[in-house]
């Protein structure tokens, strides 16, 4: 709940510029670090602990990229991308852990790397107010660049997963059937 909450002091602090939002982004990526050990100590995850670390993630790149965006600093394409990515994602998380009763994420490797990318570039915005000359412009532009690539291809990616999952057993993608 807490990096629910610093997302919306980071837009708030973004748009004052200084070094705050550097803090700012430093309190919510180590709440983000320190969530899971301090879950694993108190019993382990639960499905709906899993879901909103994961929502809290979400909630706090959304924001601080619809706030880079809303001072010109970032196109709304980064926004709109994430949202893209982690909407299927949580629905996703959501399904397998109601249908398992279990904790998990719907993990794949691009969408980690796409949430990772999302908080480098949260930072790369913080820290393009806290020092305002400098290459901020090109590091923002590229940044941007692999944020909005890395969360559509996992949007194509969890979107090529559901097709495979829903062709009938057998079934060679091809129209045809396989024999036995």
């Amino acid at each position: 709940m807490i990096r629910a909450l610093l997302a919306i002091v980071f837009a708030r602090t973004l748009a004052e510029g200084g070094w705050s939002p550097v803090a700012v982004f430093a309190l919510a990526a180590a709440s983000d670090y320190v969530d899971g050990p301090i879950a694993r100590r108190a019993g382990g995850a639960t499905r709906y602990g899993v879901l909103l670390d994961s929502g809290a993630d979400v909630a706090f790149v959304t924001i601080a990229s619809s706030a880079g965006a809303v001072l010109g600093r970032l196109s709304w394409f980064v926004p709109v991308s994430i949202l893209a990515s982690a909407v299927p994602y949580l629905v996703a998380t959501w399904r397998w852990g109601r249908a398992h009763e279990a904790p998990a994420r719907a993990y794949s490797a691009v969408g980690h790397a796409a949430g990772v990318s999302n908080y480098v570039l949260a930072g790369l915005l913080a820290g393009s107010t806290a020092v305002p000359d400098g290459p901020w412009p090109v590091l923002l532009g590229l940044g941007s660049a692999v944020v909005v690539g890395l969360n559509l291809t996992a949007v194509a990616a969890r979107l090529a997963s559901r097709a495979r999952a829903r062709r009938p057993s057998g079934s060679t993608g091809r129209g045809t059937r396989s024999t036995p």
